[in-house]
Parts: C-alpha cells; sequence; structure tokens
C-alpha cells in the first residue's frame, strides 16, 4: 500500500509511540503495515498484541493482517519484492508462512476480552470464579435500572430535606418527569466512567457548586446548564 510520509512514520518508529489520527485517516491500515514491518524485523504474531474497542474492529484488523501476510508470502516467492517490508532474507516465503499459520493465536480482541483474559489466566492469584465472564448490555441494563430505582424510591414520599430537594429537581427541571432525570442520571454515570479518576472528577463538580461553575462540555450543554441538576445526579450516583 502507498503510505503518507506521517503513516510511515508510524509504522517505522520503535519504542513507545502514540499516533493520533481521525476517522477515515487509515489508522487500520498503518496499523497493519507497523506490525508487517515488525514481523519482517523477526518479531512473531504470537508476541504482539493488538486491541480495539469493539469486536467488529478486531475482526477487521485480523482479517486485514491475514491477507496482508499472505500477499507478503506471495510476493517472497516471486522475482518482484515487495517494497514494505524489506528485512527478511533467506526463508522468507516459509516465514510469512508460519506468520500466517500463527494468526489465529494472536491476541487481537477488544480491551474487554484481553483484560478478561488476564483475569482467566490468574484467578487463582485473584481469589475468584475462572468462570468469570463479562456482561453484556442486555445483561448490564436490567442491572443498572433496578440501582437506580433503588436509589431513587425513597425520596419520591420522603420527608427529609433531601428528599424534597429531589422532587424539586424533578418537577422544576424535568416537568414532573422522572424518567427525564434518571436519563441524566445514566448520561453522567457514562460519562464519567470514560474518565481516569470518576471519583475525582464528582469531587471536583461538587467543588464547582459551591462557585456557581459547574463544568459544562458541549455533549452535554444543553442538560448540564442547572447545577441543581449535576448536583441531584452526582449525590444519585454516589448513593449507589
Amino acid at each position: 500500500m502507498g503510505l503518507t510520509p506521517s503513516q510511515l512514520e508510524a509504522v517505522q518508529a520503535r519504542g513507545n509511540v502514540i499516533v493520533v489520527a481521525g476517522a477515515g485517516t487509515g489508522k487500520t491500515s498503518t496499523l497493519v503495515e507497523r506490525v508487517a514491518s515488525l514481523l519482517a524485523e523477526g518479531a512473531s504474531v504470537e508476541r504482539l498484541l493488538m486491541v480495539t474497542f469493539t469486536d467488529t474492529a478486531a475482526a477487521e484488523m485480523r482479517h486485514r493482517l491475514r491477507v496482508r501476510i499472505a500477499e507478503l508470502a506471495t510476493q517472497a516467492g516471486s522475482v518482484n519484492k515487495p517494497t514494505h517490508p524489506q528485512p527478511l532474507q533467506g526463508g522468507e516465503r516459509e516465514r510469512w508462512e508460519e506468520q500466517l499459520a500463527l494468526l489465529d493465536t494472536a491476541r487481537i480482541g477488544t480491551l474487554h476480552s484481553f483484560c478478561l483474559q488476564l483475569i482467566r489466566e490468574n484467578f487463582h492469584l485473584l481469589g475468584i470464579d475462572p468462570a468469570v465472564s463479562v456482561l453484556d448490555e442486555q445483561q448490564t441494563r436490567p442491572l443498572i435500572e433496578s440501582a437506580l430505582d433503588e436509589c431513587l424510591a425513597p425520596h419520591f414520599a420522603g420527608a427529609d430535606a433531601t428528599s424534597v430537594a429531589v422532587r424539586e429537581v424533578i418537577r422544576r427541571y424535568a416537568g414532573g418527569d422522572p424518567e427525564r432525570i434518571r436519563g441524566l442520571i445514566l448520561k453522567l454515570h457514562r460519562h464519567a466512567q470514560t474518565l481516569p479518576s470518576p471519583e475525582r472528577w464528582f469531587g471536583e463538580q461538587l467543588a464547582a457548586l459551591e462557585c456557581g461553575e459547574p463544568e459544562r462540555s458541549e455533549e452535554h450543554t444543553s442538560e448540564l446548564q442547572s447545577p441543581y441538576v449535576i448536583s441531584y445526579a452526582v449525590f444519585c450516583l454516589k448513593k449507589k
């Protein structure tokens, strides 16, 4: 494949490297070429770790790498040598065919699947059941809704100051519809889980409330206008 200068730099760089690129800029293709370059230098595919955010992306990565290695194996046995990569010499075709055979054992998957594999391999050190599994969205949704119900229910009939404030927030900022507030709480929760330290972020937001200046990101600006809504959401989430 033809590489741009910046892509070629990413392929050839060694050590700790961070590449920042937007959608449609050829990240996957560049990564495939980087892996091929490492294999040509003597690395073996079963010693590499490639993680993505989704199973679909992982499957696409494995497929593209399979196609590229097969292409390099074919080219290694022909007169016309590939422009990338180059270091392999004698027995090139056999070397690429070996890597192709090992590809099914390569660690190419999601972050969750890799972490789960580590847990299962070291369950005895962690003191947990080796049959542990990761819940999917269909399984976690009822648990999340149940936890939120348990958090909110006492305040719908409570007479304490917090319960009164909760009902006032629902009345004033959600038109009396608790579902709108529930959606906001869950959105805030998901946002917090993308941060390095959710607890610290919540603490910072609570501190900012005292100054009347809670964080307002573009994604949440319309719904986070009111510090009271944030305060209520933070209260509910921390109660969980």
